[in-house]
């Protein structure tokens, strides 16, 4: 990459082989039900070491899938952190459940298992702990508040396919996990994902669960194909500098990030994310398996040195410490002046991204003031790091931000 070009803030990419695999699986007849689904599932519970995996059609879905299996009545207390992704305590909210937050730490992101030993209480039914940007939570210490009050952890672990404290596998800490395979994901089936579960018990009532979803079509495929092939190609290199790059400079941005700035209430709802997880997109999630080793080292290798180059200018997420392995998903920067740094990053040719996290308990009144989640919200900048740039590449990108600086 030489330094006129611009740098688009994601990579995605077309699973290898989707097209011609979803006319394969279509002559086959294997399309929606077939063996690589289970084969899929025992694959990706022997990798994160849970003694059960089950794939669902949506994260939403899995979640909700979760709560069922834990037997949640409507009225059950669940924490969340106030710092996510809106989704989650929308869906708890919108289910009936007694939504509670708590505050951020301010190294990795994630939940405060000070804050949280404050808040829980006998009566916390599920306490769900994310994972953010592929950086590990305080999932150790989360993990023993919640055994101690017999709650349930559930792990948000849609950023953190791979990631382990103590050599142990985010996912495996708690209960329940829930992983998505969307197309930024590390591993992509283009939608979907997995919960894993420490009981295999469990994962037999979620999967007879999951198997009644009303079964996909070909208008779902195409949509998924289709969509997947658009982001692939605006964000490919060539095209991101022939025409996307420019048109970004051209686009007023304000407050509101373009492509991310989190849900509202009146757009939550379960229609079209209980459909049937396919034999299809499993088939690529196997692929993806095989080669995510490599994905994930080079994410780490180009964070690290992008960090390294920046550290004393920038601050930035970090793990807990050296026992934790993160994929770093995204390279998060932490700035008071977010979006004058964000503008001139992109008039320097670095397409960033914000607010695709927020202060979610400014959405619910009477919530309460979390001011770590606030400053998050209003500080966080996710730099592209992404494992389809060299470290070369990682170099011209630093000198750019130093630049910016």
């Amino acid at each position: 990459m030489r330094s006129i070009l611009a740098i688009a803030r994601q990579r995605i990419q077309l699973p290898q082989g989707a097209w011609r695999s979803a006319a394969a699986s279509l002559v086959r007849g294997d399309l929606w039900d077939g063996p690589q689904i289970a084969e899929f599932e025992a694959a990706f519970a022997e990798f994160i070491g849970s003694a059960d995996a089950v794939t669902v059609p949506s994260g939403r879905g899995g979640f909700k899938l979760l709560f069922d299996g834990f037997g949640l009545k409507p009225g059950a207390e669940i924490i969340c952190s106030a710092f996510g992704y809106p989704i989650v305590p929308f869906l708890v909210k919108s289910l009936g459940y007694n939504l509670k937050f708590v505050d951020c730490e301010t190294t990795t992101l994630g939940m405060d298992p000070e804050k949280l030993e404050a808040a829980i209480s006998d009566n916390t039914a599920a306490v769900i702990a994310t994972h953010l940007y592929g950086v590990p939570c305080q999932i150790d210490e989360i993990a023993k508040i919640t055994k101690a009050h017999g709650s349930a952890l559930i792990e948000d672990c849609a950023h953190c396919y791979g990631a382990a404290v103590n050599g142990q596998k985010v996912g495996t800490f708690g209960d329940a996990g829930c992983f998505s395979f969307e197309t930024s994901k590390v591993i992509n089936t283009m939608g979907g994902g997995m919960v894993t579960v420490s009981s295999e018990a469990m994962g037999e009532r979620i999967r007879e669960t999951a198997r009644q979803g009303t079964p996909n079509g070909m208008k779902w495929l195409f949509k998924r194909l289709s969509k997947t092939t658009f982001e692939s190609l605006v964000t490919n290199p060539v095209l991101f500098n022939l025409g996307v790059y420019q048109a970004l400079r051209l686009i007023p941005r304000g407050e509101e990030d373009r492509f991310a700035s989190g849900y509202h209430g009146d757009e939550v709802s379960m229609s079209g994310k209980m459909g049937r997880y396919t034999n299809y997109q499993a088939r690529l999630g196997l692929r993806g398996m095989k080669t995510v080793g490599d994905v994930v080292a080079n994410r780490r290798a180009n964070a690290e040195r992008l960090i390294d180059q920046l550290d004393e200018k920038l601050r930035f997420q970090k793990p807990a410490g050296s026992h934790v392995d993160s994929n770093y998903m995204l390279v998060t920067a932490m700035t008071e002046e977010l979006h004058a740094l964000a503008a001139r990053l992109l008039r320097a040719g670095v397409d960033t991204k914000h607010l695709y996290m927020r202060d979610c308990s400014g959405m619910f009144e009477g919530a309460g003031d979390f001011p770590h989640a606030l400053a998050a919200e209003k500080e966080v900048l996710h730099i592209p790091a992404h494992p389809h740039l060299s470290l070369d590449d990682i170099d011209v990108l630093a000198g750019k931000i130093q630049g910016a600086l």
